[in-house]
């Protein structure tokens, strides 16, 4: 009896080994197939039962066509999924979700197509002519903790390429996220706009985040506006003031 107990737990060892070892190169190639994003994985460890998934060191570069091919640099991804939530329900929960991004580089085409729009699409296939619109996939992050050192900003639909490097160092927690577009607190908000991120933010990046984030922007560049113009006009009466002061008739 107690030989076959160690015999089932070095079974179990080995394949618990093999599971770890073969696991990323199985996620490099669905990811590429799925994508067209040539993805490295050198660390991937996913546990079944308890949700837990650890990524280190992802790097995506670009498929062909576009004019640099780096994407995204993860540093790391820790995320605690609650298990049963993928298997039942139409809602997907995570616990804790711990995003590190080193660089995520937003390249615009001159045909105006992005790799971010690109490969969001590749999650979400087009739907057959006729078929019902399904519903986009619900999810509930409970607490998330996001970093993102420079973000690269390359728009090449003009008559020559528009480069720019954000050094952000976004530092941020959240709590129950459950729309993108929560992300776009004041905080962040104020660091993209005082980096000058004045593209148009909404053709770069997709869906309603891409229209948020746009708005969002807009609205801190308009309230700046009207304060430049507020104290031009104040300083502009206080001078008045002044002249009017130093031309009166002394006593």
């Amino acid at each position: 009896m107690v030989k076959a107990g160690l015999i089932l737990a070095f079974l179990v060892a080995v394949a618990s080994l093999a599971w770890m070892a073969l696991l990323p190169k199985y996620a490099e190639h669905e990811l590429h197939e799925m994508t067209g994003f040539d993805v490295k994985v050198p660390v991937l460890s996913a546990n079944p039962f308890s949700g837990r998934l650890y990524i280190q060191g992802l790097v995506a570069r670009n498929p062909s066509g576009y004019p640099s091919p780096d994407f995204i640099d993860i540093h790391s991804l820790q995320a605690d999924v609650d298990v049963l939530s993928l298997l039942f329900g139409d809602e997907v929960r995570l616990d804790n979700l711990d995003l590190n991004v080193g660089t995520l580089s937003i390249i615009r085409r001159h045909d105006g197509k992005t790799n971010v729009g690109e490969c969001t699409a590749a999650f979400s296939p087009p739907r057959p002519a006729g078929s019902p619109a399904t519903r986009p996939t619900r999810f509930l992050i409970k607490r998330l903790h996001i970093r993102l050192e420079s973000l690269v900003v390359e728009d090449d639909t003009g008559s020559k390429p528009d480069r720019k490097t954000y050094n952000l160092n976004i530092d941020h927690s959240y709590t129950n996220v459950s729309d993108a577009r929560q992300l776009l607190v004041p905080d962040v908000v104020h660091t993209l706009y005082a980096f000058g991120l004045h593209h148009d933010t909404a053709r770069l990046l997709p869906g309603d985040f891409g229209v948020a984030l746009a708005d969002a922007v807009d609205g801190v560049s308009a309230v700046g506006s009207k304060v430049k113009d507020a104290t031009r006009k104040t300083g502009e009466y206080f001078k008045g003031l002044f002249d009017k002061l130093e031309q009166s008739p002394k006593p």
